[in-house]
């Protein structure tokens, strides 16, 4: 089955935070290999993915809003300014981790199940409902009452505590500290710090009411972080009904909108693949740029910028 064209809507756009001009904001879901516990939160942990993220953000222009690591599966709400950048940010930061706590871990191997599946954002609103969810992971679980226990990798104390998330990143010859520089969702970039870390707490006290029924009513005693930190890494969890992913996160109409959209550039991105294979063998020929919502292939970026220094 092919992959599904790298696409990104242009409805709606955010304004960039830590880059120049507007840019497409993303909910971005890795999972790990088998649905094991490697990404638990010992300190271990969540300095590497600390110090993994921090780095990525000294590299690259873009806005991190919020991003959860469970022991199974991790989150990230960012903004990139385009298609290109968010390949290389992603490709980093799961190639980094993965590398690094197969090294924590004694293990060799993929740690992620799969690329990561990346859904656009297409409204305030839905920005909201996706900071709300990120920072609902823990307490869904059952592992803590409070999204500000978290005990986790995550954003969690410093979206809703102010406590700065700190990490070492280990390279070739040097150690370096980082501290993960979150942005303000654009929904809410006009509010003053206090009243953002205010707003977003009346989002985790509304998470705390909503679940303390659900646990309630499933029996469940909470797990708490010392437990959550020492559970045994190689534990596999249960596989739970899946469901499909939404194509989007946005209104039915606005669904509608992104799926006429990617129909056209699917069509563009194909007639412009038609026409490099042609040139391949024919260099005379004319190529068709790939649509610029899209991503051109590497091995065609490479091909092609190989020909324009070589000269026709």
């Amino acid at each position: 089955m092919p992959r599904k064209l790298r696409f990104a809507h242009a409805e709606y756009q955010v304004r960039g935070h830590r880059f120049a001009g507007t840019g497409t904001l993303w909910d971005i879901t890795t999972p790990v290999l088998d649905g094991l516990y490697l990404l638990r939160p010992d300190e271990d942990c969540r300095s590497i993915i600390y110090g993994v993220i921090g780095r990525a953000l000294a590299r690259w222009p873009f806005d991190v809003y919020a991003f959860h690591a469970m022991s199974t599966h991790w989150h990230l709400l960012a903004a990139f300014p385009d298609l290109r950048i968010k390949a290389r940010v992603m490709r980093f930061l799961n190639g980094e981790i993965a590398r690094r706590i197969n090294r924590l871990r004694g293990r060799t191997g993929p740690l992620f199940a799969r690329r990561h599946q990346a859904i656009q954002v297409l409204s305030d609103a839905h920005a909201l409902d996706r900071i709300k969810y990120l920072l609902s992971q823990g307490t869904k679980a059952f592992v803590v009452r409070h999204p500000a226990e978290d005990p986790f990798a995550c954003a969690n104390a410093a979206l809703l505590l102010g406590r700065p998330l700190r990490g070492r990143w280990h390279g070739e010859g040097e150690t370096v500290d980082y501290t993960v520089e979150l942005s303000p969702l654009p929904a809410l970039a006009h509010l003053t710090r206090a009243e953002y870390r205010a707003a977003l707490r009346q989002l985790a006290d509304d998470v705390a009411r909503e679940q303390r029924p659900r646990r309630k009513k499933a029996g469940r005693r909470l797990m708490g972080p010392e437990r959550a930190r020492t559970v045994d890494p190689w534990t596999r969890q249960t596989p739970g009904p899946r469901t499909p992913a939404p194509v989007v996160h946005g209104t039915e109409a606005q669904e509608a909108g992104w799926r006429e959209a990617y129909g056209r550039a699917r069509d563009a991105y194909t007639e412009a693949s038609i026409a490099f294979r042609a040139w391949q063998a024919d260099q005379a020929k004319v190529m068709i740029p790939w649509p610029p919502a899209t991503l051109p292939p590497a091995f065609a970026d490479s091909e092609v910028a190989r020909w324009a220094r070589a000269g026709p």
